[in-house]
Protein backbone atom coordinates (compact mmCIF):
# COMPACT_ATOMS: atom_id res chain seq x y z
CA UNK A 1 0.00 0.00 0.00
CA UNK A 2 1.29 2.97 -1.17
CA UNK A 3 2.43 6.23 1.50
CA UNK A 4 1.22 9.81 0.25
CA UNK A 5 3.77 12.24 0.74
CA UNK A 6 2.89 15.11 -1.59
CA UNK A 7 -0.32 16.23 -3.47
CA UNK A 8 -0.56 17.53 -7.20
CA UNK A 9 -3.58 19.65 -7.99
CA UNK A 10 -3.85 19.86 -12.01
CA UNK A 11 -6.03 22.46 -12.93
CA UNK A 12 -6.41 25.32 -9.74
CA UNK A 13 -9.98 26.23 -11.24
CA UNK A 14 -13.34 25.69 -9.00
CA UNK A 15 -12.57 22.21 -8.50
CA UNK A 16 -9.14 21.81 -7.82
CA UNK A 17 -8.28 25.21 -5.58
CA UNK A 18 -10.93 24.46 -2.55
CA UNK A 19 -9.70 20.65 -3.13
CA UNK A 20 -6.30 21.79 -2.87
CA UNK A 21 -6.66 24.14 -0.23
CA UNK A 22 -8.43 21.79 1.82
CA UNK A 23 -5.80 19.16 1.60
CA UNK A 24 -2.87 21.52 2.60
CA UNK A 25 -3.78 21.39 5.54
CA UNK A 26 -2.27 17.99 6.02
CA UNK A 27 -0.05 18.13 3.22
CA UNK A 28 2.09 19.56 0.99
CA UNK A 29 0.10 20.86 -2.51
CA UNK A 30 1.55 21.68 -5.63
CA UNK A 31 -0.75 23.49 -8.16
CA UNK A 32 -0.20 22.70 -11.73
CA UNK A 33 -1.66 25.02 -14.33
CA UNK A 34 -0.60 26.36 -17.76
CA UNK A 35 -2.46 30.00 -16.90
CA UNK A 36 0.60 31.74 -15.62
CA UNK A 37 -1.04 34.67 -14.01
CA UNK A 38 -3.04 31.89 -11.96
CA UNK A 39 -0.40 30.72 -10.58
CA UNK A 40 1.09 34.33 -10.11
CA UNK A 41 -1.86 35.16 -7.94
CA UNK A 42 -1.92 31.83 -5.85
CA UNK A 43 1.68 32.66 -5.23
CA UNK A 44 1.02 36.06 -4.49
CA UNK A 45 -1.35 34.99 -1.79
CA UNK A 46 -4.73 35.45 -3.08
CA UNK A 47 -7.11 33.30 -4.70
CA UNK A 48 -7.35 33.52 -8.49
CA UNK A 49 -11.79 32.32 -7.75
CA UNK A 50 -13.61 35.02 -6.07
CA UNK A 51 -14.48 33.81 -2.75
CA UNK A 52 -13.68 34.89 0.15
CA UNK A 53 -12.64 31.20 2.49
CA UNK A 54 -10.61 30.38 -0.61
CA UNK A 55 -8.27 33.98 -0.20
CA UNK A 56 -8.73 32.95 3.67
CA UNK A 57 -7.35 29.11 3.14
CA UNK A 58 -4.36 30.19 0.98
CA UNK A 59 -3.12 32.54 3.74
CA UNK A 60 -3.72 29.84 6.26
CA UNK A 61 -2.04 27.29 4.35
CA UNK A 62 0.79 28.78 2.74
CA UNK A 63 3.21 26.91 3.96
CA UNK A 64 2.12 23.82 2.39
CA UNK A 65 1.38 25.41 -0.83
CA UNK A 66 3.58 26.02 -3.96
CA UNK A 67 2.53 26.24 -7.77
CA UNK A 68 3.98 24.43 -11.09
CA UNK A 69 3.67 25.06 -14.69
CA UNK A 70 4.71 21.35 -15.41
CA UNK A 71 3.67 17.72 -15.35
CA UNK A 72 7.43 16.97 -15.41
CA UNK A 73 7.34 18.49 -11.18
CA UNK A 74 4.94 15.41 -10.09
CA UNK A 75 6.94 13.05 -7.71
CA UNK A 76 6.92 9.55 -6.44
CA UNK A 77 4.70 8.55 -4.06
CA UNK A 78 2.01 11.62 -4.57
CA UNK A 79 -1.41 11.82 -5.10
CA UNK A 80 -2.38 13.71 -8.29
CA UNK A 81 -6.00 15.12 -8.40
CA UNK A 82 -7.05 16.03 -11.91
CA UNK A 83 -9.36 19.13 -11.89
CA UNK A 84 -9.55 19.76 -15.78
CA UNK A 85 -12.60 21.23 -17.57
CA UNK A 86 -14.53 18.56 -19.32
CA UNK A 87 -17.05 20.66 -21.53
CA UNK A 88 -20.26 19.56 -23.07
CA UNK A 89 -19.67 19.03 -26.72
CA UNK A 90 -22.66 19.80 -28.67
CA UNK A 91 -21.68 17.96 -31.83
CA UNK A 92 -20.09 14.79 -30.00
CA UNK A 93 -23.00 14.93 -27.35
CA UNK A 94 -20.72 14.23 -24.70
CA UNK A 95 -18.44 15.47 -22.71
CA UNK A 96 -15.33 16.25 -24.26
CA UNK A 97 -12.77 14.12 -22.26
CA UNK A 98 -9.33 14.43 -24.67
CA UNK A 99 -7.60 17.40 -21.89
CA UNK A 100 -7.77 14.11 -19.31
CA UNK A 101 -6.87 11.29 -21.62
CA UNK A 102 -3.78 14.03 -22.68
CA UNK A 103 -2.61 14.41 -19.07
CA UNK A 104 -2.86 10.79 -18.09
CA UNK A 105 -0.74 9.90 -20.86
CA UNK A 106 1.83 12.10 -19.93
CA UNK A 107 2.17 11.19 -16.12
CA UNK A 108 2.32 7.67 -17.50
CA UNK A 109 5.09 8.53 -19.35
CA UNK A 110 6.85 9.99 -16.23
CA UNK A 111 6.85 6.43 -14.75
CA UNK A 112 6.81 7.42 -11.71
CA UNK A 113 4.92 6.09 -8.28
CA UNK A 114 1.60 8.01 -7.96
CA UNK A 115 -1.83 7.23 -7.92
CA UNK A 116 -4.05 9.63 -9.99
CA UNK A 117 -8.06 10.91 -8.79
CA UNK A 118 -10.06 11.98 -11.30
CA UNK A 119 -12.27 14.96 -9.83
CA UNK A 120 -13.30 16.08 -13.71
CA UNK A 121 -17.01 15.07 -14.00
CA UNK A 122 -16.87 12.50 -16.92
CA UNK A 123 -19.60 10.37 -18.69
CA UNK A 124 -20.24 7.01 -17.17
CA UNK A 125 -18.25 4.30 -18.64
CA UNK A 126 -15.44 7.16 -18.85
CA UNK A 127 -12.93 5.94 -16.13
CA UNK A 128 -13.49 2.52 -16.89
CA UNK A 129 -12.14 2.59 -19.76
CA UNK A 130 -9.10 4.86 -18.96
CA UNK A 131 -8.23 2.35 -16.42
CA UNK A 132 -8.40 -0.49 -19.29
CA UNK A 133 -6.56 1.44 -21.58
CA UNK A 134 -3.85 2.06 -18.74
CA UNK A 135 -3.37 -0.84 -16.46
CA UNK A 136 0.01 0.05 -15.19
CA UNK A 137 -1.59 3.23 -13.69
CA UNK A 138 -3.53 3.81 -10.43
CA UNK A 139 -6.73 5.96 -11.82
CA UNK A 140 -9.09 6.28 -9.28
CA UNK A 141 -13.22 8.81 -9.84
CA UNK A 142 -13.94 10.57 -6.87
CA UNK A 143 -16.74 13.17 -8.00
CA UNK A 144 -17.21 16.09 -5.86
CA UNK A 145 -20.37 18.38 -5.18
CA UNK A 146 -19.09 21.89 -4.64
CA UNK A 147 -21.61 24.84 -4.94
CA UNK A 148 -20.19 28.05 -6.54
CA UNK A 149 -19.37 30.56 -3.95
CA UNK A 150 -18.85 28.50 -1.13
CA UNK A 151 -16.68 25.56 -2.63
CA UNK A 152 -14.20 25.48 -0.40
CA UNK A 153 -16.52 25.51 2.57
CA UNK A 154 -18.27 22.09 0.77
CA UNK A 155 -14.93 20.85 0.24
CA UNK A 156 -14.25 20.42 3.83
CA UNK A 157 -17.83 19.83 4.75
CA UNK A 158 -18.74 16.90 2.75
CA UNK A 159 -21.69 15.38 2.92
CA UNK A 160 -20.14 12.59 1.65
CA UNK A 161 -17.27 11.37 -0.74
CA UNK A 162 -17.51 8.53 -2.95
CA UNK A 163 -14.20 6.57 -4.19
CA UNK A 164 -14.29 4.27 -7.31
CA UNK A 165 -13.41 1.00 -7.66
CA UNK A 166 -12.57 -0.50 -5.16
CA UNK A 167 -8.75 -2.02 -5.12
CA UNK A 168 -5.91 -2.39 -2.57
CA UNK A 169 -5.11 1.39 -2.60
CA UNK A 170 -8.64 2.50 -2.64
CA UNK A 171 -8.38 2.80 1.43
CA UNK A 172 -5.38 4.91 0.89
CA UNK A 173 -7.28 7.29 -1.47
CA UNK A 174 -10.08 7.56 0.80
CA UNK A 175 -7.76 8.47 3.69
CA UNK A 176 -6.16 11.22 1.77
CA UNK A 177 -9.42 12.56 0.60
CA UNK A 178 -10.86 12.17 4.27
CA UNK A 179 -8.12 14.54 5.62
CA UNK A 180 -9.45 17.32 4.09
CA UNK A 181 -12.74 17.45 5.75
CA UNK A 182 -13.76 18.19 9.94
CA UNK A 183 -14.96 16.19 11.57
CA UNK A 184 -16.10 13.70 8.67
CA UNK A 185 -18.29 10.44 9.30
CA UNK A 186 -15.86 7.77 7.96
CA UNK A 187 -19.72 5.86 7.63
CA UNK A 188 -20.11 8.72 4.73
CA UNK A 189 -17.49 7.35 2.79
CA UNK A 190 -19.01 5.05 -0.09
CA UNK A 191 -16.42 3.25 -2.21
CA UNK A 192 -17.71 2.04 -5.79
CA UNK A 193 -17.03 1.25 -9.28
CA UNK A 194 -16.28 3.77 -11.80
CA UNK A 195 -19.76 3.44 -13.64
CA UNK A 196 -21.94 3.86 -10.47
CA UNK A 197 -19.42 6.87 -9.05
CA UNK A 198 -20.15 8.70 -12.43
CA UNK A 199 -23.97 7.81 -12.59
CA UNK A 200 -24.09 9.32 -8.81
CA UNK A 201 -22.09 12.75 -9.64
CA UNK A 202 -24.56 13.11 -12.98
CA UNK A 203 -27.46 12.07 -11.35
CA UNK A 204 -27.12 14.08 -8.29
CA UNK A 205 -26.78 17.29 -10.40
CA UNK A 206 -29.67 16.47 -13.05
CA UNK A 207 -31.78 15.80 -10.03
CA UNK A 208 -30.97 19.18 -8.47
CA UNK A 209 -31.63 20.70 -11.79
CA UNK A 210 -35.27 19.00 -11.66
CA UNK A 211 -35.47 20.69 -8.64
CA UNK A 212 -35.01 24.18 -9.62
CA UNK A 213 -37.16 23.90 -12.66
CA UNK A 214 -39.70 22.47 -10.94
CA UNK A 215 -39.55 25.21 -8.22
CA UNK A 216 -39.57 28.03 -11.40
CA UNK A 217 -42.38 26.54 -12.90
CA UNK A 218 -44.77 26.90 -9.88
CA UNK A 219 -43.35 31.00 -9.51
CA UNK A 220 -44.29 31.23 -13.47
CA UNK A 221 -47.85 29.58 -12.48
CA UNK A 222 -47.74 31.91 -9.42
CA UNK A 223 -47.09 35.01 -11.89
CA UNK A 224 -49.36 34.45 -13.92
CA UNK A 225 -52.43 33.81 -11.37
CA UNK A 226 -51.36 37.26 -9.63
CA UNK A 227 -50.40 34.47 -6.39
CA UNK A 228 -47.82 34.84 -3.80
CA UNK A 229 -45.12 32.44 -4.46
CA UNK A 230 -43.59 33.11 -1.15
CA UNK A 231 -46.88 31.34 0.40
CA UNK A 232 -47.44 28.68 -2.29
CA UNK A 233 -44.01 27.78 -1.98
CA UNK A 234 -43.48 27.87 1.71
CA UNK A 235 -46.43 25.80 1.88
CA UNK A 236 -44.83 23.17 -0.17
CA UNK A 237 -41.57 22.92 1.35
CA UNK A 238 -43.18 22.45 4.97
CA UNK A 239 -43.68 18.76 3.55
CA UNK A 240 -40.33 17.02 5.06
CA UNK A 241 -40.44 15.03 2.42
CA UNK A 242 -40.03 18.10 0.02
CA UNK A 243 -37.84 20.54 2.43
CA UNK A 244 -36.35 24.00 1.74
CA UNK A 245 -33.36 22.80 -0.40
CA UNK A 246 -33.07 25.20 -3.49
CA UNK A 247 -36.60 26.30 -2.79
CA UNK A 248 -35.89 30.31 -4.47
CA UNK A 249 -36.78 30.92 -8.03
CA UNK A 250 -34.36 32.30 -10.11
CA UNK A 251 -34.32 32.86 -13.89
CA UNK A 252 -33.20 29.07 -14.48
CA UNK A 253 -30.39 26.92 -13.47
CA UNK A 254 -27.02 27.69 -15.19
CA UNK A 255 -23.15 27.60 -14.10
CA UNK A 256 -20.34 25.28 -14.41
CA UNK A 257 -22.31 22.05 -13.91
CA UNK A 258 -26.04 21.92 -14.21
CA UNK A 259 -26.41 22.34 -17.96
CA UNK A 260 -23.87 20.26 -19.33
CA UNK A 261 -24.15 17.69 -16.64
CA UNK A 262 -27.80 17.34 -17.54
CA UNK A 263 -27.17 17.35 -21.12
CA UNK A 264 -24.37 14.27 -20.33
CA UNK A 265 -27.47 12.44 -18.35
CA UNK A 266 -30.03 12.88 -21.20
CA UNK A 267 -27.21 11.64 -23.53
CA UNK A 268 -26.56 8.82 -20.96
CA UNK A 269 -29.90 7.56 -21.56
CA UNK A 270 -29.90 6.70 -25.23
CA UNK A 271 -32.02 3.85 -26.46
CA UNK A 272 -33.30 3.98 -22.30
CA UNK A 273 -36.88 4.91 -21.89
CA UNK A 274 -37.00 8.78 -20.06
CA UNK A 275 -39.10 12.08 -20.42
CA UNK A 276 -37.96 13.24 -17.38
CA UNK A 277 -34.65 14.45 -18.01
CA UNK A 278 -35.53 16.13 -21.23
CA UNK A 279 -38.16 17.66 -19.85
CA UNK A 280 -35.96 19.13 -17.08
CA UNK A 281 -33.96 20.51 -20.06
CA UNK A 282 -37.04 22.21 -21.85
CA UNK A 283 -38.44 23.63 -18.96
CA UNK A 284 -35.06 25.54 -18.50
CA UNK A 285 -35.00 26.93 -21.61
CA UNK A 286 -38.92 27.91 -21.40
CA UNK A 287 -38.27 29.80 -18.16
CA UNK A 288 -35.88 31.93 -19.89
CA UNK A 289 -38.39 33.04 -22.87
CA UNK A 290 -40.99 33.57 -19.98
CA UNK A 291 -39.12 36.10 -17.94
CA UNK A 292 -37.99 37.90 -21.05
CA UNK A 293 -40.97 38.24 -21.83
CA UNK A 294 -42.18 39.64 -18.69
CA UNK A 295 -39.66 42.23 -19.12
CA UNK A 296 -40.61 43.66 -22.82
CA UNK A 297 -43.97 43.49 -21.58
CA UNK A 298 -43.09 46.11 -18.73
CA UNK A 299 -42.33 48.48 -21.98
CA UNK A 300 -39.06 49.92 -20.84
CA UNK A 301 -36.80 50.50 -23.71
CA UNK A 302 -33.55 50.79 -21.85
CA UNK A 303 -33.13 47.51 -19.77
CA UNK A 304 -30.02 47.30 -16.87
CA UNK A 305 -28.76 43.90 -16.00
CA UNK A 306 -27.36 43.71 -12.61
CA UNK A 307 -24.63 41.54 -12.78
CA UNK A 308 -24.43 38.48 -14.58
CA UNK A 309 -22.77 35.85 -12.30
CA UNK A 310 -24.85 32.83 -11.28
CA UNK A 311 -25.33 33.80 -7.47
CA UNK A 312 -23.97 36.19 -5.27
CA UNK A 313 -20.28 35.39 -3.90
CA UNK A 314 -19.68 33.59 -7.45
CA UNK A 315 -17.64 35.57 -10.45
CA UNK A 316 -18.79 32.77 -12.85
CA UNK A 317 -21.24 33.70 -15.84
CA UNK A 318 -20.32 30.98 -18.27
CA UNK A 319 -24.13 29.56 -18.72
CA UNK A 320 -25.88 32.14 -16.92
CA UNK A 321 -29.23 32.34 -16.71
CA UNK A 322 -29.18 36.32 -16.79
CA UNK A 323 -26.85 36.08 -20.24
CA UNK A 324 -29.72 33.40 -21.36
CA UNK A 325 -32.69 36.09 -20.99
CA UNK A 326 -29.95 39.22 -22.46
CA UNK A 327 -30.04 37.76 -25.69
CA UNK A 328 -33.55 36.86 -26.13
CA UNK A 329 -34.10 40.25 -25.79
CA UNK A 330 -31.63 41.73 -28.15
CA UNK A 331 -34.03 40.18 -30.66
CA UNK A 332 -36.49 43.46 -29.26
CA UNK A 333 -35.99 47.00 -29.92
CA UNK A 334 -34.34 47.81 -26.46
CA UNK A 335 -31.02 49.06 -25.39
CA UNK A 336 -29.25 46.84 -22.45
CA UNK A 337 -27.10 48.31 -19.92
CA UNK A 338 -24.77 45.64 -17.61
CA UNK A 339 -23.09 46.89 -14.28
CA UNK A 340 -21.05 44.36 -13.80
CA UNK A 341 -18.01 45.17 -11.29
CA UNK A 342 -15.83 42.27 -11.75
CA UNK A 343 -13.44 41.54 -14.61
CA UNK A 344 -15.62 38.56 -16.55
CA UNK A 345 -15.10 37.47 -20.32
CA UNK A 346 -17.71 39.42 -22.22
CA UNK A 347 -16.56 38.61 -25.69
CA UNK A 348 -19.87 36.66 -25.62
CA UNK A 349 -21.61 39.90 -25.76
CA UNK A 350 -19.96 41.94 -28.20
CA UNK A 351 -23.50 43.63 -29.82
CA UNK A 352 -23.76 46.99 -30.20
CA UNK A 353 -27.11 46.94 -28.44
CA UNK A 354 -25.13 45.87 -25.61
CA UNK A 355 -22.65 48.66 -23.08
CA UNK A 356 -21.34 48.11 -19.89
CA UNK A 357 -20.56 50.00 -17.09
CA UNK A 358 -18.92 49.39 -13.33
CA UNK A 359 -20.33 52.87 -12.23
CA UNK A 360 -23.08 51.96 -10.07
CA UNK A 361 -24.42 55.51 -10.30
CA UNK A 362 -24.30 55.78 -14.12
CA UNK A 363 -26.14 52.26 -14.21
CA UNK A 364 -29.05 53.13 -11.83
CA UNK A 365 -29.57 56.10 -13.59
CA UNK A 366 -29.70 54.99 -17.28
CA UNK A 367 -31.50 52.26 -16.73
CA UNK A 368 -35.09 52.10 -16.76
CA UNK A 369 -35.90 49.01 -15.33
CA UNK A 370 -33.08 46.64 -13.48
CA UNK A 371 -32.94 42.86 -14.24
CA UNK A 372 -31.73 40.65 -10.93
CA UNK A 373 -31.00 37.24 -10.96
CA UNK A 374 -30.05 37.52 -7.39
CA UNK A 375 -30.46 40.94 -4.88
CA UNK A 376 -28.15 42.28 -2.71
CA UNK A 377 -27.87 45.07 -0.57
CA UNK A 378 -26.73 47.30 -3.02
CA UNK A 379 -29.44 47.92 -5.23
CA UNK A 380 -32.45 47.54 -2.21
CA UNK A 381 -32.97 51.35 -2.94
CA UNK A 382 -34.12 50.65 -6.26
CA UNK A 383 -37.16 48.48 -5.38
CA UNK A 384 -39.06 50.57 -7.43
CA UNK A 385 -37.50 49.69 -10.58
CA UNK A 386 -36.34 46.38 -9.93
CA UNK A 387 -37.45 42.62 -11.81
CA UNK A 388 -36.46 39.99 -10.18
CA UNK A 389 -37.76 36.16 -8.82
CA UNK A 390 -35.21 36.08 -6.10
CA UNK A 391 -38.08 35.47 -3.48
CA UNK A 392 -36.42 34.62 -0.68
CA UNK A 393 -33.21 36.51 -0.98
CA UNK A 394 -30.99 33.34 -0.61
CA UNK A 395 -28.64 31.83 -3.39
Amino acid sequence: MMSIKKIFIIGAGYVGLANGLALAKSFKVIFIDNDQKKLDIINGGHSPIKEDDLNIAIKNYSHNIRTSNSIKSIEDESLVILSLPTNYDEELESFDTSVIDSIVQEISDLKKKVMIVIKSTVPIGYTGKLIAKNPQASIYFSPEFLREGKSFEDATNPERIIISPIDDNTETVSKVLCSAAINFDKNDVHMMNTDEAESVKLFSNSYLAMRVAFINEIDTFCEEKKLNPINVINGICKDSRIGKGYNNPSFGYGGYCFPKDIKQTQNAFKNIPESIISAVIESNDNRAVFIARKILKTKKKVIGFYRLNMKAGSDNIRNSSSVKVLKILLDYDVKIIVYESLNVDKSDLQNSKVSFTNDFEIFSNKSEIIVANRLTKEIEALDNKIYTRDIFYEN
